[in-house]
């Protein structure tokens, strides 16, 4: 998120909360601390927040933070499956091993 959609973050909270003021040193920390979210992702937690609570939010309150996708299924499958051609190969391997005619 870049200065601009923060100041309009900053700007709606105040629309919405007449006690919270919109400062230079409040853009930069908010900047600071929403630079790596979504600018419509806070913005609609931020609306939600505006419906529901009384007083303007913090940070925390109306923060996204973008979840890392869990690789864990994903290699317990491949290992599973690497696991059972091996089994498979190794299996084979002892039968052509035990032909009659060696």
């Amino acid at each position: 998120m870049n200065q601009q959609e923060v100041l309009k973050i900053l700007n709606t909270i105040n629309a919405a909360y007449s006690r919270f003021e919109v400062t230079d040193e409040r853009l930069v920390l908010w900047s600071e601390m929403l630079a790596d979210m979504d600018f419509n992702k806070v913005m609609n937690k931020l609306k939600k927040y505006i419906k529901e609570r009384p007083f303007p939010p913090t940070i925390a309150d109306i923060s996204v933070q973008e979840t890392q996708e869990n690789q864990f299924l994903l290699k317990y499958e491949q290992w599973l499956k690497e696991g059972a051609e091996r089994r498979e190969h190794e299996k084979q391997s002892r039968n052509i091993s035990k032909l009659p005619w060696q």
